[in-house]
């Protein structure tokens, strides 16, 4: 596998879909002689040869830098102090490199670290420098920067930065090769009634049990998977659990032609741009709803203080948190404006009493439309996940089909041009969101090339006025000590311009000078 073939071009052509394949320390290590199982990994690079020989880009999330450092060292047990773990990951990630080097030839290492992912510059710069290692025909190998990831060493989120590489490079396929061939009803070891669950629709609606870790080589276990699965699903990722004894299968479940496993079935309208990225950001902590509240964050309404019952953990202005229904299940992630103590003294009470309790002029929503990421979509009832079964996915080869050659993408932050989405019964792959449907002016005028762009609607104008207001004084006319005079020339403004401006969607990022694109 070369870098550049013999013309110069880069092996990366147009259309390729990508394969996140996550590897965990349980399946790395093998637990009668605590080694590195080289067999297993030698498995797991031939497929990832085939799957790039086939045409698909390939992506590696690889645990065990701690279990081989222990290795190295000939400690019979993980230990449980952070600063021996962060030592014995600086030990393993060396020689684990050199494994993957002697079996790959040609790869690149990458480490990342959740705050990596959760400052916005820093999450483009890498999804950048993932573009331009897959345009070289390299296979990056990712891990979590052990050595200086104080959270991730307390709980396996190897699983979770998965889930987030494959939203960062937008990949059709997220692949978790684990130590068990299937998602059950409950642990199999010990519970003789569990049973596999083969196919998942919508991972919030699961009922199993997760409540067992994972072994003591790792540190993640089925509800850090899950986690996972809700992450990649919502990003219009598919993602399977498999066993890793036969990487292989992988090539087979891409084309259709194995039930192993189980699938997690994308969303039908996947998160893109800012909203992608706010799914990436760690959470700090939780917002608890009541059922009024649950049912207006599902129709893409805002976040009042009036619906909120609970609030778990310590977040600032514009964390991330956990959206939760009355029952603590995760609805959606979103930025709050205001911080655990603020929003637990504001809970339950109308707009108008919140903002006289604040005691400044602040936002009526606790956490704006325009910066939810809904996890689960629904409509009259019914799920809107895209879930073909099995048996409906086509060939292989359809699978990783190209679609037709389009603008060169370049590296600005805006999503990249990849394959169109697919129906249900076709050949999966990351699915798109269609383009905004045109107002009834426009229907009725049948406006065509080259006219003036549709009127914006309320809707529009409101989600720039809720990112003006979060700039707080860095809008169109820089600081200004009257909020509300500014947000009524920026109302106006907006009114004025709206004939002639186009539409923009909520998940667009704001310039330097705090206005959405226009």
């Amino acid at each position: 596998m070369e870098k550049i073939d013999s013309s110069g071009a880069l092996h990366n052509p147009k259309g390729q879909q990508t394969v996140v394949i996550k590897v965990g320390t349980s399946s790395l290590i093998r637990a009668s002689t605590k080694s590195l199982n080289l067999s297993s990994l030698a498995s797991l690079v031939e497929t990832c040869r085939d799957l790039h020989n086939l045409g698909f880009n390939v992506i590696v999330v690889s645990s065990g830098a701690v279990a081989v450092g222990c290795q190295r060292l000939g400690l019979s047990t993980r230990p449980r102090e952070l600063a021996k773990k962060q030592a014995l990951a600086a030990i393993g990630q060396i020689h684990l490199m050199r494994y993957y080097d002697d079996l790959f030839t040609a790869l690149g290492l990458v480490l990342l670290t959740l705050d990596n992912l959760a400052t916005r510059s820093q999450y483009i710069n890498a999804r950048n420098t993932f573009h331009e290692l897959l345009r070289y025909g390299t296979i990056p190998i990712i891990n979590e920067n052990d050595t200086v990831a104080v959270a991730q060493l307390r709980f396996g989120d190897n699983d979770t930065l998965s889930a987030q590489v494959a939203t960062l490079v937008e990949a059709d396929w997220l692949f978790l090769l684990t130590d068990v061939d299937a998602l059950y009803t409950g642990n199999p070891s010990t519970d003789p009634t569990a049973t596999p669950v083969h196919e998942v629709d919508d991972v919030h609606d699961l009922a199993v049990d997760t409540a067992e870790a994972g072994t003591q080589w790792g540190t993640g276990g089925m509800a850090t998977k899950l986690t996972a699965a809700g992450i990649a699903t919502a990003a219009g990722c598919r993602m399977v659990i498999c066993h890793f004894n036969n990487p292989s299968v992988i090539v087979d479940i891409i084309g259709g032609e194995s039930d192993v496993g189980t699938v997690f079935h994308p969303i039908s309208d996947p998160l893109k741009g800012r909203k992608r990225w706010i799914l990436s950001v760690p959470s700090k902590g939780e917002i608890w709803v009541d059922d009024g509240a649950a049912r207006a964050i599902k129709k893409h309404a805002s976040l009042f203080a009036a619906g909120i019952t609970k609030v778990v953990g310590e977040f600032q202005h514009q964390d991330a948190v956990k959206l939760c229904d009355a029952q603590g299940r995760e609805l959606a992630q979103g930025l709050t404006n205001y911080s655990n103590v603020e929003v637990e003294a504001a809970k339950g009470l109308s707009s108008a009493k919140f903002l006289e309790k604040l005691g400044y002029q602040g936002q009526e929503e606790v956490v704006h439309r325009a910066s939810i990421c809904l996890l689960v979509k629904r409509e009259q009832g019914r799920s809107m996940r895209r879930t073909p079964s099995r048996g409906s996915m086509t060939s292989l080869a359809s699978s990783r089909a190209p679609s037709p050659a389009g603008p060169e993408s370049g590296y600005e932050d805006s999503p990249s041009h990849s394959p169109a989405p697919v129906a249900r019964g076709q050949s999966p792959g990351r699915s798109r969101t269609p383009p905004l449907p045109p107002t009834t002016g426009q229907q009725e005028s049948g406006a065509g090339e080259g006219q003036e762009g549709p009127a914006l609607s309320e809707d529009d104008i409101v989600t720039r006025l809720a990112h003006l207001r979060q700039r707080a004084g860095l809008g169109a006319s820089g600081p200004s000590d009257d909020w509300d005079s500014q947000m009524a020339y920026a109302m106006h403004a907006e009114l004025q311009g709206s004939m002639h401006a186009k539409p923009v969607a909520s998940d667009q990022d704001v310039d330097e000078g705090g206005w959405l694109p226009k």
